[in-house]
């Protein structure tokens, strides 16, 4: 008795989970059904759980992701224009959302057509730096549920040889796998085969593998053996990986939509390669509107080519004809006069043949075919047609493609027009043949002398003249008119190619192509420069031209960083493209630091360096720290008294005054450090003396993060403003060079003669002379011992009283007064003197230390801090707990910004 019917049936039963039949079966077959029924579930399980590029959505409706899935093997990546767009926050509002187009670091490779990606795994973009060859985004379809038994059961039910429901149902079209395998083993699939091949060296077949950080020795046989597939709209690429004791072989096959078939774009998701409609090529570049431009090809001479297995950009006859206007009548010479003073592009000599040949290319392109930036020689010699990928803005609900498509940055409006022989594009505009690079486009123009000049002082103009296929730019030209706009110093600098003429440049200048379609309506389009800098582009609304009675609005302008606007674009280069604008673009990292001083409203120190005739030599430092008073610090010491009155009364004495040159470059720091960099450390400045830093906490919790910085005990207010290869501090008092030690500086003010006297007799007058120590003396005035003679006198004759009194005065580590803030219980902030006694710190109205409160602050030696207190320390009771997570300020700490 045959018994396929039967346990077909079973199976059949068993997968549509049609329970109510169950009483049908003997107990075997129920058995054989539930046990069925088991593995494939578990199956199901296992592959929905086999990693989490299988899984979407947050589990609760769990979709699978098969391998050959059009989810993962779309024709583009992210990174595929070396742009992306991300929407901001504001796109689920309503308003416009912002795009960021990035640059993705420096590598700037062609991106191959294919993403190569294992059997069963989604490609990933983790890796922020691309590969030399980088995967091309899928275009997102349905999951084709209708795969599962294709992929996995293939052999079991679909061999003609072993197929039981084959003589159980015979024309049962269930499980009928002709009907859904994949489009790529179907009819009109052409198949191509590459092989390569390639031995170790050595031919040893033993193999040293790396486990867990430990080597292992194994002498058997080694099998490597890997498949990566890709899939496109009418392309699937399988490259598999062979190693078998050293012999690698690589075997590429691609099957795609042979010429003349494609598959319905907007068809299923395994929609099979369907036969086009083809027409000769001259008659499909007539159905696209392109009459004109076959009408040139004509009489050009040219028809012969259209035999040819070819691609050609086609233009429109309403942009043709608005180009030909624009020409001499009869011939292709030349602009009119207006756009010729301009020399967008230097056409003399061309003819309409020509003009024919650069739209022409070589072999059948269809647009998935081509990566970013790459090259496509044309017919003309010596000139190729750049192609350039951007993603679609959020708005845009054109799906034909899911990216747009430039040629030397004209839109392309129609793609992949098969015809009998060869494949059509249609461009918006004319493509101009491309001869000269960015750099000559520039010296051709008029109206980019200054640009020039500066370019040719930086060096820059030699990297614009790079050409190659890895070679692409764009520059945001500011004209003559953009550089007349800045303040004349700046000019002049700039011209002479000083101070950060070079940053300035650069801060106009990207390493990708960014055509003007890159640029989103109605959203914000940002991309970095060469200084990894952000740009933004706006369309924007620059008001309404009046024609008569009429009010027209007009058209969305590109503006960038909201102060540029584009006046003209996509001028076209062998190494990249051209944009032209009417501002220079500022950067903070290019301006100089007379700049920076002007715009902080630094304005005293600004002024003390002009009337002493210091800008230019200010301005062209380089690699230093500025710590710049604020006009109120000025005010508020004696030193910038002094300073403001000269500036009042007698300016001219400032001229080349040593004094005022040496005030002035001890607030400069070398080398360069920002905030984030600042260590408590003696750094050098321009004056040739030290300058101390000293950092310190105000968080009563967190204690060793250290928020607060000062400069000689002057606080800094603002920070890290960046000029031109240098950074700004902001700070809150004049900086005066120290000219004597810790013990000089008491012994020079006679209200400290009673102190003094007791650190005579003591013998610490060398230990405060000591060069190599940093101290914090806390000294009353001669009032306070007074107040106290008879102790003071008593103290006095007693050595080790005496001792411990005056150590008790000092610490072995600097303390301004802007590191002493609030400390309450439980947070008691304590430091620790030079005998070992704990001092309490705190402030209310004024910086208290234990018991005496501080009335006058941070006198600067050159060995450490003095500061007068109001009272004798009280060290009876010594403090011997330290406040649990408040350290000395002795114990070094970390300093974050």
């Amino acid at each position: 008795m045959n018994c396929f019917p039967f346990v077909s049936i079973v199976l059949l039963v068993s997968l549509l989970g049609s329970s109510r039949c169950f009483d049908l079966f003997d107990e075997d077959s129920l058995r054989l059904t539930h046990q069925f029924d088991e593995d494939f579930d578990n199956w199901r399980k296992n592959f929905q759980n086999f990693g989490d590029p299988f899984i979407e959505g947050d589990g609760s409706n769990v979709g699978i992701v098969w391998p050959f899935s059009n989810d993962h093997h779309e024709p583009h990546s992210r990174e595929a224009t070396d742009l992306v767009y991300e929407a901001g926050p504001q796109e689920a509002t309503g308003r416009n959302p912002e795009l960021s187009v990035v640059g993705l670091e420096r590598d700037r490779e062609p991106l191959e057509p294919d993403v190569e990606v294992l059997p069963g795994y989604g490609s990933t973009n983790d890796d922020k730096r691309r590969p030399s060859v980088r995967p091309l985004k899928p275009v997102a379809q349905p999951v084709d549920q209708s795969n599962i038994f294709q992929h996995h059961f293939n052999t079991f039910f679909n061999t003609p040889e072993t197929s039981f429901f084959a003589g159980a149902f015979p024309g049962f079209g269930f499980f009928d796998l002709n009907v859904n395998k994949p489009w790529w083993k179907g009819e009109n699939v052409c198949v191509e085969r590459e092989e390569q091949e390639e031995n170790d060296d050595d031919g040893d077949d033993n193999r040293e593998i790396a486990v867990d950080g430990g080597n292992f020795q194994s002498f058997g046989v080694v099998n490597l053996n890997f498949e990566s597939c890709s899939e496109q709209q009418n392309k699937h690429v399988c490259t598999s990986f062979k190693n078998h004791n050293g012999r690698k072989r690589t075997v590429k096959v691609t099957r795609q939509c042979c010429h003349g078939y494609a598959r319905p774009r907007n068809g299923p998701p395994n929609a099979h390669c369907e036969k086009l409609d083809l027409y000769p090529i001259a008659e499909t570049i007539e159905r696209l509107g392109a009459k004109e431009f076959l009408s040139t090809l004509n009489k050009s001479g040219l028809e012969a080519i259209l035999n040819k297995d070819l691609t050609l950009f086609v233009v429109p006859d309403s942009a043709y004809t608005k180009f030909t206007e624009q020409m001499w009548e009869n011939n292709l010479v030349a602009f009119d006069p207006a756009m010729r003073a301009k020399r967008q592009v230097d056409i003399s000599g061309m003819t309409a043949r020509d003009l024919v040949l650069a739209h022409a290319v070589n072999g059948s392109y269809h647009i998935e075919d081509v990566s970013n930036e790459q090259l496509l020689k044309t017919e003309l010699a010596n000139t190729n047609i750049r192609i350039n990928i951007f993603p679609r803005g959020p708005s845009d609900n054109s799906f034909e493609h899911p990216y747009r498509y430039t040629a030397n940055c004209a839109p392309l409006v129609k793609l992949n027009r098969v015809a009998e022989k060869g494949i059509v594009h249609v461009a918006d505009r004319v493509l101009l043949p491309v001869r000269n690079n960015i750099m000559q486009i520039i010296r051709s123009r008029d109206d980019m002398t200054v640009l020039r000049t500066i370019l040719e002082k930086t060096g820059l103009d030699k990297k614009l003249e790079e050409v190659g296929d890895d070679k692409h730019y764009t520059f945001f030209a500011p004209n003559d008119d953009a550089f007349l706009k800045l303040d004349k110093d700046i000019r002049r600098k700039l011209k002479a190619g000083n101070g950060c003429a070079s940053n300035i440049l650069k801060n106009h200048i990207l390493d990708i192509t960014f055509c003007s379609l890159a640029a989103v309506h109605g959203a914000k389009t940002t991309t970095y420069n060469l200084l990894s800098e952000k740009l933004e582009f706006e369309y924007v609304a620059m008001g309404k031209t009046e024609t008569g009675d009429m009010s027209t609005k007009k058209s969305p302008t590109l503006r960038i960083n909201g102060v540029a606007t584009v006046q003209e674009t996509d001028l076209m280069g062998t190494n990249g493209v051209v944009h032209v604008i009417d501002t220079v673009l500022s950067t903070n990292s290019g301006m100089p630091v007379s700049n920076t001083l002007s715009s902080r409203n630094l304005t005293i120190f600004k002024q003390l360096i002009d009337d002493a005739g210091l800008e230019d030599e200010f301005d062209s430092m380089s690699n230093k720290t500025f710590f710049i008073p604020s006009d109120k610090a000025f005010e508020q010491s004696e030193a910038g008294q002094y300073w403001i009155q000269q500036l009042k009364e007698n300016p001219g004495s400032l001229k080349d005054n040593s004094l005022l040159k040496e005030f002035l470059e001890y607030h400069v720091g070398e080398p360069l450090i920002k905030t984030s960099d600042l260590q408590e450390d003696m750094i050098n400045s321009a004056s040739g003396h030290k300058l101390r830093i000293n950092l310190y906490t105000t968080n009563p919790v967190f204690s060793n993060v250290l928020n607060r910085a000062t400069v000689n005990c002057a606080r800094l207010m603002h920070f890290d403003d960046e000029t031109c290869g240098s950074v700004v501090h902001e700070i809150d008092k004049v900086l005066e060079t120290p000219k004597l030690n810790v013990f000089e500086a008491l012994r020079s003010n006679p209200e400290y003669s009673m102190f003094v006297s007791m650190i005579e007799k003591a013998n610490l007058t060398e230990l405060l002379s000591a060069m190599n120590e940093s101290f914090t003396v806390f000294v009353p005035k001669n009032d306070v011992f007074k107040e106290v003679n008879e102790w003071y006198d008593e103290v006095s004759e007693n050595m080790e009283d005496l001792d411990n009194v005056i150590r008790s005065h000092i610490v072995p580590s600097v303390i301004c007064c802007a590191g002493i803030v609030q400390s309450d219980w439980p947070f008691i902030r304590t430091t620790e003197t030079i005998n070992q006694q704990r001092l309490k710190l705190n402030r209310n109205r004024r910086p208290q230390i234990q018991n005496a409160g501080v009335t006058k602050c941070d006198i600067v030696t050159k060995n450490g801090i003095v500061h007068e207190i109001n009272d004798v320390i009280n060290t009876q009771k010594r403090q011997h707990t330290e406040a649990q997570g408040f350290p000395s300020f002795n114990r070094p700490l970390t300093f974050w910004f």
